[in-house]
């Protein structure tokens, strides 16, 4: 039975709904395989649905900027996905200015509440005096295995590790460690708590050793979810589970008729 710990749960400033998501989550996941834990991280990142923009039609645009790169930008704005939306459902989206000064994500308008620019001030476009863009767009679902503008996420995870001195340090690496804040009495290796699962960092320790301290790898891993903003980070693993469970129940259903 793997055993999950929370390290860390944080939220975005530059989001509007900061107060309602969680944006990143860090977890300790011990007894389990990087097997399983690669299965979730692609599941999350290819099978997770998230609403994007697909279509958009301009019906004007006389700023300095093409109509496909007016487009490709609206494909890039980050909507809040509601879990209610249907497969098939299309979510319209409004925008019309025709003032001096940039056109940003807040400018979108929609139909639905639920349905809204995550981040407000992504900008979309510049126009200038006399200058006017009027635009509808369709959002729809779709997941990353589709286009990278569905994928809700960056999904990573490594391996903890513990530092063991196999060597004897030389007179200046003592003070290489110190200016990474690591000291070391009785040949035993003190470094900052919030340090401990920074792999990063402790590979950094076995670099300024020369190597004398070694990363000795350990059976559990630091899973790591930094959501885009369709959804609170915690949502995309039981997301991820409920479309492997989709598609498992599916290869039953087809085994069962053979």
């Amino acid at each position: 039975m793997p055993e999950v710990l929370l390290l860390e749960k944080a939220t975005d400033k530059y989001a509007v709904d900061k107060d309602k998501k969680i944006y990143k989550l860090k977890l300790l996941i011990k007894d389990e395989t990087p097997n399983f834990l690669n299965v979730l991280r692609r599941a999350i990142l290819e099978e997770v649905k998230t609403l994007a923009i697909e279509d958009v039609y301009i019906i004007e645009n006389n700023s300095a900027m093409w109509d496909e790169m007016i487009a490709h930008r609206l494909g890039l704005v980050v909507l809040n996905t509601p879990e209610n939306i249907k497969e098939n459902e299309e979510i319209k989206l409004y925008l019309e200015k025709n003032e001096k000064g940039y056109i940003y994500g807040s400018d979108l308008k929609t139909d639905r509440k639920d349905v809204y620019v995550v981040y407000p001030e992504t900008m979309i476009a510049y126009i200038d005096e006399n200058q006017k863009i009027k635009i509808e767009a369709v959002a729809i679902l779709g997941n990353g295995k589709q286009h990278a503008k569905f994928i809700p996420g960056h999904v990573y995870y490594y391996r903890t590790g513990e530092l063991k001195l196999e060597g004897k340090l030389d007179e200046k690496e003592p003070e290489n460690l110190k200016l990474l804040g690591v000291e070391i009495k009785k040949n035993k290796i003190q470094i900052p708590k919030e340090k401990e699962y920074d792999r990063t960092f402790l590979d950094a320790i076995d670099r300024a050793s020369n190597e004398k301290i070694k990363v000795i790898p350990k059976d559990e891993f630091i899973f790591v979810i930094e959501s885009f903003g369709q959804y609170s980070a915690e949502k995309l693993i039981p997301l991820a589970i409920k479309e492997l469970r989709n598609k498992l129940n599916n290869l039953l259903e087809f085994l069962s008729k053979k």
